[in-house]
Formats: structure tokens, sequence, C-alpha cells
């Protein structure tokens, strides 16, 4: 038995898991799971509640290790945000959420180093929140104080072991790698004032890089877009699209090279880096975000019942109301609720199940728009938290005109043990520990409880 441990951080909620790589198909075992949100300081700009997050990652560890022995450790968060060390290895300050509207003024910075270059130079996919805007604004003392900048699936592997690193994934979020040069660019770094040496060389997933209480830590996909990916399902190939669920929805296809054309560029579509090379050409659309914040407004009705009071409506679908679910505007609003009855032309106090569904129509027709502009797509594997909504996977089928395969809720975990394993030697290649996912003589994706 091969059992290892997938630490999977999301914006809103973390979990630790236990991951058994030798049942078929593989099983998830979440040991702990904690919600979470950003947090206002002094000067109110939203940080992340750094000390709280790192003591719920310590108990689902005692917790994981409590079950029995495990393998290893691997690490994968959300991307773009990052913390600074100082020369003691501590934290300057709490890292800053990239959620807070310090980075409205990006295009102040975009326009100074000119759009088409730095998509030719990055491949990123022009967001406000990238790390290199997020960057431009730091404030200079704890720039000044910093010694070193991680990613934040690097920072917990530094809280894990000591070691200061960047995973490649990870950092092919920032803005700040060149694609040419395969490496940090000097020259982006220049443009927003930030030293060079603050960013450690960068390694790949699957690579060692120390022990937490004995236990190996591995690096994985520390993206956590790019280890969902991994643990998608084991349908892949040509043809075949990924939407990750969640607070985005992560829309596009796995591809070896990037594309960096003006078309691509024209459409904001990302290259993200793959945990296991090659790259996915994606973006992003609002996800589930959406609803939550529109929660306070309903009272903190449940997700899941307010899905099902929107699934139970009769209307006509393709008659409904619906916005563009990658516009800006719903990255941080004040007032959630308001911004999207704004944008689909109805009233403020409109019911929320018909709100809902709206929305969902919203984020099913966006996806479609997307998987159009790339073109040749045949398939989609739905996998994370929200694939399991029948009335997601409906809408996206019909609107898209594919056929939709629904992969594992824990896609990320999933894909982070696979990485871990492929390490240890427990599968021969991605084929291979993809297969795992599917039951011995049959199709799935994995199981989770």
């Amino acid at each position: 038995m091969t059992v290892v441990v997938a630490v999977d951080f999301g914006a809103t909620s973390i979990r630790v898991a236990r991951v058994d790589l030798s049942a078929r198909p593989v099983v998830v075992d979440i040991v702990h799971r904690a919600a979470h949100a950003p947090v206002p300081d002094a000067e109110g700009h939203l940080r992340w509640d750094w000390p709280r997050l790192l003591a719920e990652l310590d108990r689902g560890l005692d917790l994981a290790t409590a079950v029995g022995p495990v393998a290893s450790i691997g690490v994968d968060t959300w991307g773009v945000d990052y913390g600074l060390l100082d020369d003691d290895g501590a934290l300057v300050a709490p890292p800053y959420s990239y959620r807070d509207h310090r980075t409205d003024t990006y295009t102040a910075t975009l326009d100074a180093i000119g759009a088409a270059e730095l998509y030719a130079m990055t491949g990123v996919q022009v967001q406000p929140f990238n790390t290199i805007f997020q960057l431009a604004v730091h404030r200079r003392d704890e720039l000044a104080r910093a010694a070193r900048l991680l990613l934040l699936p690097e920072l917990i592997v530094h809280h894990l072991t000591g070691v200061v690193t960047a995973e490649r994934s990870s950092a092919g979020t920032t803005g700040l790698v060149d694609l040419d040069l395969d490496d940090w660019s000097r020259a982006l770094l220049a443009a927003i004032g930030v030293r060079h040496d603050l960013l450690p060389a960068r390694r790949r997933a699957g690579e060692a890089v120390g022990e937490w209480r004995g236990v190996p830590v591995h690096l994985v996909g520390g993206h956590d877009t790019a280890s969902a990916v991994v643990g998608m399902g084991p349908a892949t190939g040509d043809g075949v699209a990924f939407v990750a669920t969640g607070t985005w929805l992560l829309v596009g296809r796995e591809q070896a090279d990037a594309d960096r054309s003006e078309g691509s560029r024209l459409a904001n579509l990302t290259n993200e880096p793959g945990a296991l090379g090659g790259f996915r050409h994606l973006r992003n659309v609002a996800g589930f975000w959406l609803m939550e914040q529109c929660r306070p407004s309903w009272g903190d009705v449940a997700v899941t019942d307010l899905v099902a009071a929107a699934a139970a409506l009769a209307v006509d679908a393709s008659a409904l109301p619906a916005f563009d679910a990658t516009d800006p505007r719903f990255l941080h609003p004040d007032d959630m609720l308001g911004e999207v009855t704004d944008a689909l032309g109805i009233d403020r106090s409109s019911p929320a199940p018909f709100v809902t569904r709206c929305i969902i129509e919203s984020m099913a027709r966006t996806t479609a728009d997307v998987l159009d502009h790339l073109g040749g797509i045949r398939s989609i594997n739905l996998f994370g938290g929200a694939a399991r909504i029948d009335l997601l996977r409906e809408r996206l089928a019909e609107v898209a005109g594919v056929p939709v395969a629904v992969g594992p809720a824990e896609a990320a975990a999933v894909g982070n043990a696979l990485v871990q394993g492929l390490a240890l030697g427990a599968f021969a290649d991605l084929a291979d520990a993809r297969a795992a996912l599917a039951p011995a003589g049959g199709v799935g994706a994995g199981s989770t409880r």
C-alpha cells in the first residue's frame, strides 16, 4: 500500500487528504477541512490569515499521520499570491489576497511594459491580480526588508522543511517568467522595481525538497489548477477540454507548446506550465464565487439549496438573461448581488433561485464561448467541487454541444497525489497514473470519502 498526503489549499477552504495510490480507483480520504477568507489589515487591505492557515495545516498533518504511515507529502495552493521572507526566514507581513483592491491601477504597469510585449514574453493572460501587478504596487518598505519571495505553495513547503524554492507551475502564474529564456525575467522585474535575487531558482514537480518529521516532502504542481488537471480523469488527448470548477472555472486544454499568437492574446487566453510538462491553454471564468458572494444578501442560504431551487424552476434556459462571466467587474465588487443583477438587466429583488439559475447559465455560456475560441473540442472533462451539479453539467453539454464527463470532486488533491506517486515510482508515467483513476475493468475518476 502506498499512501501519501495531499495538502490542497483553495482560496475559500483548505483540505488535507490521505490518498491511497494502491487502490483502484485511487481513494481520497479528506481528514481535515477548514473554510477561510482574507481579512482586512489596519489599512483596510485584504491579507490572508497566515498563522491560522498554518495552524489548520499542522492539525491536518497531525490527523493524517495519526491514521497510519505515509510515504510523502505534497502541497498545492491557488496561484499568483506570495509571501516575503526576511533574512531570518520569517514573514515580513501576512501575504496579500489577490482580491484586494490595491491592483485596481494595474493598467499603469501594463501600459508601461506594453500588453503585446508582456504577452509575447510570458504568454500569461492579463488579470488585475497577476503577481507582476501585485508586486508593482507592493509596499516598498516591505520589499526592502525581504530576502526572498515565495509563492504560496512553496511558502508552505518552507514552513514544513525550511527549504527555499520555487516550483515551475506556481511560478508560471506570476507573469514574470520569460518563456524563451525559461527563467525569471530580469527585464520585467526591473520594470516593476523588484530585485531579481528575491526569486529562488525554479524546480520541477516530483523533486524531493526536504522532510517533515521524517516524511519526504515532494514538489507537486504547486498551482492547484496544475494539480487538478493532472487528476482530472483518465480521458485525455486531442480534442479533450477541461473545466476545473470551484471559486473559478478554469476552461482550457492541454497542449505541448504555448500559444502566444495575437489571436490568443486578444482572447485573453493564458499559457500555464503543466505540472509534468507542456502547457494549459485556458481562460479564467468566474465560478461559484458569484453565488458565494450573493449568499449574504439571501440570508446565507446554502449553495446546494440555491442550486436545487434553481434547477426546479420551469424556464426556457435559452431565453434566460446571461452575462459575460469573464468580466472583471465580478472580481471583488462591494455588492455582488447588485453587480450580478445589473449585468443581467433584472431587478435586485429578483428571487434567489432565478438569479442563481441565470448565474449558472452565464457560466455555461461563457465556458462554451471560450471552448469555441479554442476550437476542435470534442468532449469536456468537468471536475472539482461543482462537477457533480447536474444543472451545470447539463447546460454546459447543451450549449457547448459536446459530451461532458465528470471527473473527481477533489481533483487537485488527486493530481497532487499522482505526482507524488510518480516521484515514488508507484506509476510508470502520467498515462499510467491517470489510468489509476479508473476502477479495474471500468471507467471512472477516482473515489472520495
